[in-house]
């Protein structure tokens, strides 16, 4: 049960052996056997670069670094999620083409405060039916609940789509917007959406490539072609007990009142 890992980052030095930690506590696990790594960087400054070149000198995978002195770019920009797409394709090409066959891909965000039980988690969902074609972390991060009920919410509320296209509610615990999807949400059940990543993925390998997924950020989130593609072989569910954390520091984003005071409009019966 082979696993391919795929994640692209830039100066994430301070993440990175936390990260890569819980990689190899996943690799002890005997969950997976053979795990096979690929990563895509471009123009970092830090020590990203020399530590993960270390690593996978003990680790079987594939490292590319490039150097564009491309600025760093931010927020829900076009410009942003083309390059996001274009690395994380990038990635992917080692992958494709290696001899060996895998059972699933994770793509996984390296400033992501997870663990490997959350993997283990995903993939116990996914091998539960061969309808499902990938699963999705739900990510919680240190910005209050719009509705005043927990101290954290949902954090990738935009790569969120839910089975009529309506996207996800920003700063929301909950961000589902029909009741049907909240209660099951509330209950703890996986969640048939049109996309989502939450900041960790899982997708069956035979999908990627006989369905030749790719991201593409042309048109808004580069996740939504991704799931798009991927709902081709079977459902994209996003699973609400699985709840990897970000962690804003030292600035941490807030909803205003303007948008509090319109957040019940979003809402469906």
């Amino acid at each position: 049960m082979a696993l391919a890992v795929l994640s692209v980052f830039r100066d994430e030095s301070a993440n990175l052996p936390r990260f890569l930690a819980e990689l190899e506590k996943l690799e002890r696990s005997n969950v997976v056997g053979k795990i096979f790594y690929s990563f895509f960087e471009n123009d970092s400054c830090d020590d990203s670069v020399f530590i993960v070149d270390q690593w996978l000198a003990s680790h079987p995978g594939s490292l590319i670094s490039q150097q564009r002195g491309t600025t760093r770019i931010r927020g829900r920009v076009r410009e942003r999620t083309q390059l996001l797409a274009e690395a994380r394709n990038i990635a992917l090409e080692p992958l494709l083409t290696r001899a060996e066959s895998f059972l699933w891909l994770l793509t996984v965000d390296i400033d992501l405060y997870f663990s490997a039980g959350h993997i283990i988690r995903l993939i116990s969902i996914l091998m539960a039916s061969r309808e499902i074609s990938m699963v999705t972390a739900s990510s919680m991060q240190n910005v209050p609940d719009i509705f005043g009920e927990y101290a954290c919410s949902y954090y990738d509320s935009w790569a969120l789509l839910d089975s009529m296209g309506r996207g996800g509610i920003s700063f929301a615990a909950n961000p589902m917007r029909t009741s049907r999807d909240r209660y099951r949400w509330m209950s703890g059940l996986p969640i048939a959406v049109r996309a989502s990543f939450g900041g960790m993925a899982l997708t069956r390998f035979d999908n990627v490539k006989q369905l030749g997924l790719s991201w593409n950020g042309d048109m808004g989130c580069e996740h939504w072609a991704f799931c798009e593609g991927a709902r081709r072989g079977g459902a994209v569910l996003a699973c609400p007990t699985i709840m990897p954390r970000v962690i804003h520091s030292p600035s941490i984003p807030c909803w205003t009142q303007a948008y509090a005071a319109r957040v019940s409009s979003f809402l469906v019966d």
